[in-house]
């Protein structure tokens, strides 16, 4: 049997093989892994389909085609929505470094910082998350984030932990292209959606 069906990817765990376009959060809420232990378990198991990542891809790129002033108004974020004034210039700045990082194809560095930014925005919409994995659950149950989303951010979530060269190197995942414009197309939203609050 085959890993993918059109449009989605089979689960590997045994006695599972359910299928979704990304697997995070069925491995993470069905079987209690995250998706590093999960790749560690099956060794270049996908986490999304092929379709879904064309998908993607596609849509962020038509929204950049359709609005050429769209860069220009990325590029003018701010984070007045945010009430702690200490974390805004710290939110600047990442947010600044990342769109740098990602124009210049430096995947890795580019996911970490929206990964961190997304982390931050959602800990502070949602103070009394004792950690990011609970705020990313608030923040779906209440409508914060879509159910796409949050699939999305909980594989960015996991790959954030390749900050560490050590963690990167046991795991063997890997961070593309993909999924550093993922990364920004979901903080691009966030802080979209909370703004207009």
């Amino acid at each position: 049997m085959s890993e993918t069906e059109i449009g989605k990817v089979k689960c590997r765990i045994p006695g599972c093989g359910k299928s979704y376009p990304i697997l995070a959060a069925h491995i993470t809420k069905t079987h209690g892994l995250s998706t590093a232990e999960y790749l560690r378990r099956f060794p270049g198991a996908k986490l999304s389909s092929d379709e879904w990542k064309k998908k993607v891809s596609s849509s962020i790129k038509d929204l950049f085609s359709k609005d050429p002033t769209m860069q220009d108004k990325v590029a003018s974020r701010t984070f007045d929505f945010v009430k702690n004034k200490k974390l805004t210039p710290l939110l600047q700045r990442d947010y600044r470094s990342a769109r740098i990082c990602l124009k210049n194809s430096l995947w890795k560095p580019s996911t970490i910082l929206y990964g961190s930014i997304i982390e931050a925005i959602l800990m502070e919409k949602h103070s009394g998350s004792k950690d990011f994995y609970e705020a990313i659950d608030v923040a779906y149950k209440k409508g914060d984030i879509s159910e796409i989303e949050n699939h999305k951010i909980h594989v960015i979530r996991d790959l954030r932990n390749f900050v560490h060269l050590k963690k990167e190197l046991e795991e063997g995942g890997e961070i593309d292209e993909h999924w550093a414009k993922t990364a920004g197309s979901i903080c691009e939203s966030i802080i979209g959606r909370f703004r207009k609050e």
